[in-house]
């Protein structure tokens, strides 16, 4: 064998239908070997991760890095070195932004400010709204993994939303007839806004403001409503709808049922604090508790797990969606006053990690949902998303053992101060070494990755979309 660029020595491979042991031989940022571990070819560089496992990089389908347009909350340096630093190297990135992704041409010249910028690989979702159906087709020819529509009006945020939003039923079936004979996966944002302006009515005029109402104010019935919908209508379009951020177990079960029904075009995400946190957080933290949809109760999350571990729930996205301080605040006298979302990158995987050590889910199932089904779901798979000869050299090694305590001064992400989810939380099992197409982005929490390293990434041509 010729002289490698990098061999990854001695660790546990972990892929979604086996773990075993093995050499990883990497040259021009693909692995070209996967070997016994008594086979050591030369490498300019050789890296021992004895006791250690390694899983394919993760990607992370859902974030709102807020660049550009708002990068006083997060910008794409700060934000790829959080992902580096949680061991994801491809990230997805929501279409809300300034200016919106509506159009090829907003999309191509958000592509080429975050080239500048990323130490990580990126893709980005186009946008559909009723008023920017007839950019659909230019979006997917420019490139985007996916739709995504807010099925939400944003009238205070147009500078946001402009052309991502829909609010009648006849416009939301041409959407999703469009993106149908794109062969694209279209997400949604499934809550019901009537729904919950029926519960805000009555919340406020009780003069209810405090931060546990906010689970109150968005009850699982505004998502179980907009997400049957949703599954009907892609049903009669033949759509690949996607449903990100479910939030509970009650959800999960459309999704079950839609399948067990023999609708395959359904795929559906969920995030860690859906998985770790309830509604009772917000008894601790506050308004940095608030997320949209919000925090479940316990037995919803029981339940969630459960769809979890039966594989109704297909991918695992972050939702990191950095907001400042001085805006959080307000949402101790008034919970509406506050924005939604929060820096979510750097604790994904030591979440699950630890989960793992707990015996609550396999290894092979966490690689599976955060890397081979989304690399699969948005078109990036074998490129992305598994360990094997031919694909990029994405890797996480992860050091099961280690423990620590989650700590926000230490986060990358810019708005480390608002990032207290999970602040003080003991975790065991953390991502020790990053590796982006065979070069190492993060080892033991510092940041070796240069910002303009990251490349964009899109469909293969063997996509649906191709």
């Amino acid at each position: 064998m010729k002289r490698v660029d990098l061999l990854i020595q001695g660790g546990a491979v972990v892929r979604s239908d086996s773990v075993f042991a093995a050499n990883i031989a990497i040259a021009g940022g693909k692995i070209v070997a996967l070997l016994a571990p008594e086979l050591l070819p030369e490498a300019t560089q050789v890296i021992d991760v004895t006791g250690k496992v390694v899983m394919a990089g993760l990607i992370d389908p859902h974030i709102h890095m807020r660049d550009p347009g708002k990068t006083e909350r997060e910008d794409w340096t700060t934000g790829s070195k959080a992902a580096a630093a949680g061991g994801v190297t491809t990230l997805l990135d929501m279409p809300n932004t300034v200016p919106p992704v509506n159009c090829a041409r907003n999309l191509l010249e958000k592509k080429e400010i975050l080239s500048r910028k990323s130490l990580v690989d990126f893709g980005l979702y186009g946008g559909d709204g009723d008023t920017s159906i007839a950019h659909i087709s230019e979006q997917v020819e420019a490139g985007a993994v996916a739709l995504k529509t807010f099925l939400w009006p944003y009238p205070d945020r147009p500078d946001e939303f402009d052309g991502l939003t829909v609010t009648r039923d006849d416009d939301l079936l041409a959407i999703l007839e469009a993106v149908a004979e794109t062969g694209l996966v279209q997400a949604l944002h499934p809550e019901s806004k009537s729904i919950v302006d029926h519960y805000m009515r009555r919340l406020l005029a009780a003069g209810r403001r405090g931060p546990s109402v906010h689970s109150e104010s968005r009850p699982v019935l505004a998502e179980l409503e907009a997400v049957s919908r949703a599954i009907l209508f892609a049903m009669e379009t033949g759509v690949r709808l996607h449903i990100p951020h479910v939030s509970g177990g009650s959800v999960a079960a459309l999704v079950r049922a839609a399948k067990d029904k023999g609708y395959r075009n359904i795929t559906a995400e969920t995030c860690p604090q859906y998985l770790f946190l309830t509604a009772e957080r917000t008894q601790e933290i506050g308004p940095y508790a608030k997320v949209n949809p919000p925090l479940r109760s316990r037995d919803e999350q029981q339940r969630l797990w459960e769809y979890v571990l039966d594989g109704t729930i297909d991918t695992l996205g972050s939702d990191h969606a950095p907001n400042m301080p001085e805006a959080i605040e307000a949402g101790w006298q008034d919970i509406f006053a506050a924005p939604a979302g929060r820096a979510a990158l750097e604790t994904a995987l030591p979440l699950l990690l630890t989960a793992a050590n707990q015996g609550r889910i396999d290894l092979r199932q966490i690689t599976k949902m955060a890397s081979e089904n989304t690399a699969k779901l948005y078109g990036l798979y074998p490129r992305k998303g598994v360990i094997q000869v031919g694909s990029d050299a994405d890797l996480v090694v992860a050091d099961m053992q280690k423990t620590a305590v989650v700590d926000r001064r230490k986060m990358y992400t810019k708005q480390k101060d608002a990032a207290r989810m999970y602040d003080g939380w003991t975790v065991t099992g953390l991502p020790v070494m990053t590796i982006v197409r065979g070069a190492v982005v993060m080892r033991d929490g510092e940041i070796l990755g240069q910002p303009g390293y990251g490349q964009f990434v899109h469909p293969l041509p063997s996509h649906p979309s191709g």
